[in-house]
């Protein structure tokens, strides 16, 4: 640029100074006024405190050892049958759709 190799900076490659160019937007554009922020004390804070951390009792079984499924116990995830189901199912339309071209 020829203009940086110059020793005065030409008035158009000048930063705007913060502020500057609200004197050229007129006040119809401008966006409303913010309201102040409120002043919270802890007195405002109506939620109670978090009952204390307790300790769970520790297993019956050393760990690593395989135990035998309760009936209380929660269903697996369904993560592998949901992709299992989803792959299948798509390979079977594009199958579909081959045998009908």
């Amino acid at each position: 640029n020829r203009c940086l190799g110059s020793k005065e900076t030409p008035p158009y490659m000048a930063p705007v100074q913060p502020g500057g160019l609200l004197q050229v937007v007129s006040h119809a554009s401008l966006p409303p006024a913010e309201a102040p922020n409120p002043v919270f004390t802890d007195a405002d804070v109506t939620e109670p405190p978090l009952p204390p951390v307790t300790a769970k009792a520790p297993t019956s079984t050393p760990p690593g050892t395989p135990s035998k499924p309760s009936t209380n116990a929660p269903a697996p995830s369904g993560q592998t049958r949901l992709t299992l189901s989803l792959l299948l199912s798509v390979f079977a339309m594009a199958i579909a759709s081959l045998l009908l071209l």
